[in-house]
């Protein structure tokens, strides 16, 4: 139900700060709940207790509450929230003394109100949330002291008790979807979060964090497995001129371009992920080094002929590659990317579109030749 209203839910969410838009699309989802609420009760005035006046009355509540999305779509969001209230409350100030009879209970509006606010308000704006929950209280007291007028509908016990069973059925339905929407948008926002964490936001494929972690796990179980693990590092020749010469838009265009390119030449499993700038790693389990150069020239190929479109220009790249596969001189799986990413310089020496191969033995012995200083 909540993905169905979904365009009615995000109405204004172009105008709305990112980290309001909760609170937006709360607003809008109690102006639904109640609009809709509210006609349901005009509904049940008119034809079953055969009363247009109090129908007519009730309904131009309704009108009031869509304004509500006006605020929303136009982007003032502070001024819908208060607006949904001051309605709410006037409804329920008028609803029990000039359109039901003396015994509608007003009890509920201390019910729905502190939810309400809570959900619809942010932590740190606690005036509003105790203020509004006050009001509320002063309403209910006004409403079972100030003598009430003729009702412009006179009810029957048992016609009284009807109405006030739909307003508890009605409004544990607007409490089981209030539930369900605060669950479901904070589903959603604890996904934007880990994405914030294990992703690149750009290119959707893994950040260098994760896909290092991703790299010792892989590591330790092919060692439990006795199976190779192969990392292909990649980098794109002369991206750097992308960037001054088309902008920076452009240049994150193609590194979107490139990382769509790796999720369609390999296996929908395989850890892809973006380690800095124009810089990708490539995890491939159970990989012998052969096979892993047989992958290596398959993405060279890829890239090289690849064209990113754009409105007036076309780019077109080529790239330099690093394999390394594990071998009994590796000790984690970071130190198999690092050993990738100095093969990837070492095949830039030699030039652009190159494929270079390094083992973890090699990168050993680089590292104490620039590290040993004889004494």
């Amino acid at each position: 139900m909540i993905n169905s209203l979904n365009p009615i839910l995000n109405l204004g969410i172009t105008r709305c700060d990112k980290l309001q838009v909760h609170h937006l699309r709360m607003v809008n989802l109690l102006t639904c709940l109640c609009a809709g609420g509210t006609l349901l009760f005009s509904a049940l005035f008119w034809f079953a207790f055969g009363s247009a006046t109090a129908a007519l009355l009730n309904g131009l509540f309704a009108m009031l509450y869509l304004i509500s999305f006006v605020l929303t779509r136009e982007g003032i969001l502070w001024m819908a929230k208060y607006w949904i209230f001051v309605t709410f409350f006037l409804q329920q100030l008028f609803l029990p003394l000039f359109v039901l009879s003396a015994n509608f209970e007003t009890e509920l509006l201390l019910l729905v109100v502190p939810t309400a606010v809570v959900l619809v308000f942010d932590p740190n704006e606690r005036l509003p949330r105790y203020g509004l929950s006050l009001i509320a209280i002063f309403l209910l007291f006004l409403a079972k002291t100030v003598p009430s007028a003729d009702p412009v509908l006179a009810l029957t016990d048992t016609n009284a008790r009807a109405a006030y069973l739909c307003v508890i059925l009605i409004l544990v339905l607007a409490s089981v979807a209030l539930t369900d929407f605060y669950l479901v948008d904070l589903h959603s926002i604890d996904e934007s979060s880990r994405k914030l964490v294990h992703e690149d936001l750009l290119t959707e494929t893994a950040n260098s964090q994760s896909l290092y972690n991703q790299a010792d796990e892989l590591f330790f179980q092919a060692q439990r497995r006795g199976e190779p693990l192969s990392i292909i590092a990649i980098n794109l020749d002369d991206f750097r001129q992308i960037n001054e010469m088309h902008g920076r838009p452009t240049g994150d265009q193609v590194l979107v371009h490139i990382a769509d390119l790796l999720r369609e030449q390999l296996p929908p499993a395989t850890p892809i992920g973006r380690l800095y700038a124009d810089n990708f790693a490539v995890l491939l389990r159970n990989t012998p080094s052969n096979e892993a150069m047989r992958v290596a020239e398959q993405l060279k190929l890829a890239i090289g002929r690849s064209v990113v479109l754009l409105d007036n220009t076309a780019v077109k790249r080529t790239a330099s590659l690093g394999v390394t596969t594990s071998n009994e001189g590796c000790l984690a799986g970071f130190q198999l990317i690092d050993t990738a990413i100095l093969a990837v310089q070492n095949a830039k020496k030699r030039g652009k579109n190159k494929i270079q191969t390094l083992s973890p033995k090699g990168i050993n012995a680089l590292y104490r030749n620039e590290h040993y200083q004889p004494s």
